[in-house]
């Protein structure tokens, strides 16, 4: 039976600020994340806010200090796109079709999108997303690159950003506007009225740079905000504009919709796989570990940022938490502090912050392996040696043109830089130590080829007893 929401604040213990504050200040020290931001909220507002470090052009965080939220603005759209349904302006299980001509014939509805169970593949959004600047594809292009990509049947849970790209698609074709809409429908009623929602709102609410980490360095270069993204990545804001929206799901009288159908949309209605969290309107549901607690939660990132929402229902809290800096070797490390955060909440106890090593792991092997295929290009050796350093260089050909290929050269550049220009640097000489390391045995292979083809010449021996056989069968 649920407590009344009275009944619950009046059960709860004040949050533990001080373990909470000295945890996120360790978690910054050991993943040098070079500011963050976090804050518990209850159903009247932030109930403690805490933040340490700097913004990307190096003055402290603040108050009034801006972040892009990735993949927390899936949710925050699902809502937008659950308000235009209660208004009769959409049909959640209506075909996208209906929408998009481009996608005519499909069994695709639009609730499809918004479980990510459309059969759309991860990988399509990599063509669609993350476009920056005056000539990035506008909404229209990167739908009609979607239609062309293979699909899946319906029903499975895949979870891609190019989902979101064509509920945003959806949203304007009933709208006219994603970008207004979402800001009348979600943004205004719900308090988030320092939120951005494309490039030029975000330079007045003073966005700075976010930190890519280069060699395991942060460093602000991330600067990009996708104009038509604000459907799946690119909605940003101050730790109170994303707190707002964390009491939204709190709030026993919603500004909008209402508490019931706000909870309808975060409970998991399809598994996903390989895990223990179901997938509902664009939130996941699960327990958080080390606990029986139930949660709802959905993270993000974008090149330079992270960021997530936990909400604990039954606590009638949520712990939101903004980073500005991502890497995606690093993303359970850096997202970790969320569920940390949220574990001192309830009074469990957590580990001591620390940088976990698959991060450096990737990077620096993939930059150990260039010099290393570059002395072994320049010294190649003799025999079997230099014939297995030249498949040790096709190996290192075949790395870089799949990992180049898997995500797309400018994909693989944003997210993965260090690792994208060590792996690229390792193809190029690897290509040099293959051919080096096996051009022997193609010139053996070239000399021997009559041979090989049966059609050696007979030498004066065969000739002699050819003819001694001819005398003897006359």
């Amino acid at each position: 039976m649920r407590l009344p929401l009275a009944l619950l604040l009046a059960l709860a213990p004040p949050p533990p600020v001080d373990a909470m504050d000295a945890h996120a200040e360790a978690h910054a020290a050991a993943l040098d994340v070079p500011g963050l931001a976090y804050a518990v909220v209850g159903p009247d507002g932030v109930e403690h806010a805490f933040r340490t470090g700097v913004d990307g052009a190096g003055e402290p965080v603040d108050a009034d200090t801006a972040f892009l939220w990735g993949s927390v603005a899936k949710p925050v759209t699902a809502t937008a796109a659950v308000v235009l349904a209660e208004e009769g302006g959409l049909d959640l299980d209506a075909p996208v079709g209906d929408h998009l001509p481009a996608f005519a014939g499909r069994d695709i509805t639009v609730r499809h999108l918004m479980t990510h169970t459309s059969g759309i593949p991860e990988r399509a959004a990599f063509a669609v997303t993350d476009r920056y600047g005056e000539d990035a594809m506008d909404l229209d292009g990167r739908v009609a690159l979607l239609a062309d990509v293979p699909t899946g049947e319906p029903g499975t849970h895949e979870y891609s950003s190019a989902n979101h790209v064509l509920l945003g698609a959806v949203i304007e074709d009933v709208t006219g506007d994603p970008h207004g809409h979402l800001r009348e429908a979600v943004l205004e009623p719900a308090g988030m009225s320092g939120a951005f929602t494309d490039a030029r709102e975000a330079r007045a609410a003073g966005l700075t740079p976010g930190h890519r980490f280069l060699w395991g360095r942060p460093v602000a270069d991330a600067d990009g905000v996708d104009d038509e993204g604000v459907t799946y990545g690119y909605l940003g804001g101050t730790l109170d504009d994303l707190a707002a929206f964390a009491r939204l799901q709190l709030d026993p009288e919603p500004p909008l919709l209402d508490a019931d159908t706000l909870a309808a949309m975060r409970e998991g209605v399809v598994p996903v796989p390989g895990s223990t969290q179901t997938y509902g309107l664009s939130w996941r549901e699960t327990v958080l570990s080390g606990t029986e607690e139930p949660v709802v939660f959905h993270g993000g990132a974008t090149p330079g940022h992270a960021a997530m929402v936990v909400v604990l229902p039954e606590r009638a809290r949520a712990v939101v938490v903004l980073q500005n800096a991502y890497a995606v070797a690093a993303d359970g490390d850096l997202q970790r502090i969320a569920f940390d955060l949220a574990r001192l909440l309830v009074d469990v106890p957590v580990e001591e912050p620390a940088a976990g090593w698959i991060a450096p792991a990737v990077v620096w092997g993939a930059t150990g392996t260039a010099p290393a295929l570059g002395a072994a290009a320049l010294r190649p050796g003799r025999g079997r040696t230099r014939t297995v350093l030249g498949v040790l260089g096709v190996l290192a050909v075949v790395a870089a043109v799949g990992t180049l290929s898997f995500l797309g050269p400018r994909a693989s550049l944003l997210w993965f830089p260090d690792v994208t220009v060590a792996v690229t640097a390792g193809g190029v000489l690897g290509a040099v130590l293959a051919v080096r390391g096996l051009s022997p045995l193609a010139r053996r292979g070239r000399v021997g080829a009559p041979q090989a083809a049966g059609a050696r010449s007979p030498g004066p021996d065969a000739a002699a007893r050819g003819g001694h056989a001819a005398i003897r069968r006359r």
